[in-house]
């Protein structure tokens, strides 16, 4: 077992095969703080790959991000998304294939989690709506390095979910002596994601910690309980997570918004399951 934190955060920073082709990101990063190039500049560097620009283009045309026309070019991607976005889409997207192939009911937990923060945002007038779905896509990220780097630990951590009723948080902090939400945290610091992302990462079972991001975490918080309650996909245990009665006060959502909210949300994920009448 890991009883060193700070080994095992080097030993997650470490990890080479997970972010998909590091070189061109530090080029890419570089292009953009230059100045000197164009985002059709940026566009043709992420293009020299073009099994990686098929699935930001993929994932940039997601239901989650929820644009009324189709996203056709990377250009295209880096203008309506942002950079940040774009470059947390490429770094991830072979974390996406390997949830995928290795734990689908993860994947859909998380695409479940990203909708219903798009919706969120949407409905608050929030600005970087498609960053903050982004976070909400991430926000499980150390799920998929203790699941593909861990296997040993995740053992002893499901048999605790099993067998005596613990959460996962709870059986990773018994077994590891920290959970998922600090590993994905390693990480985001590992690949120098911005604040408005690594902040709902860290903290989205305890959005009361936030101190950049505190709006987008509480959202990120509030989605994945949403999510959770529709039994959307596999968050690893079958417990509704706490919700933090702080951060849905931080986003002023009145009954009629709130009922709006899950009504949305209930028929982009589950549209088979009707919501009952006032009367």
């Amino acid at each position: 077992m890991l009883g060193d934190r700070a080994a095992a955060k080097k030993r997650v920073q470490l990890i080479k095969n997970l972010p998909t082709l590091p070189g061109m990101i530090e080029q890419i990063s570089k292009a953009v703080e230059s100045q000197r190039f164009s985002v059709d500049d940026i566009g043709k560097l992420i293009s020299r790959d073009q099994v990686l620009s098929a699935k930001v283009l993929k994932l940039a045309n997601s239901a989650f991000f929820g644009f009324s026309r189709k996203v056709g070019s990377l250009t295209q991607a880096l203008v309506l998304l942002g950079f940040d976005v774009v470059k947390g889409l490429i770094l991830t997207s072979s974390v996406f294939d390997l949830m995928k192939a290795k734990a689908e009911g993860l994947w859909l937990h998380s695409m479940g989690v990203a909708t219903a923060s798009s919706i969120i945002a949407a409905h608050l007038e929030m600005e970087d709506a498609e960053e903050i779905s982004l976070a909400g896509l991430l926000h499980d990220l150390g799920k998929v390095v203790l699941r593909a780097h861990m296997t040993e630990d995740m053992e002893a951590i499901g048999a605790l979910v099993e067998d005596q009723g613990l959460s996962t948080r709870e059986a990773e902090q018994a077994v590891l002596g920290f959970t998922h939400a600090e590993v994905g945290r390693w990480l985001a610091e590992s690949w120098k994601l911005p604040e408005q992302l690594a902040e709902p990462i860290q903290y989205h079972h305890d959005p009361g910690r936030a101190k950049d991001a505190p709006l987008v975490t509480a959202v990120v918080h509030f989605a994945d309980i949403m999510v959770r309650g529709y039994g959307y996909g596999d968050g690893g245990d079958p417990w509704v997570p706490p919700l933090d009665r702080a951060a849905l006060a931080r986003m002023s959502l009145g009954p009629e918004l709130l009922k709006e909210i899950i009504a949305e949300v209930c028929d982009k994920l589950v549209p088979e399951v009707a919501l009952p009448d006032d009367d």
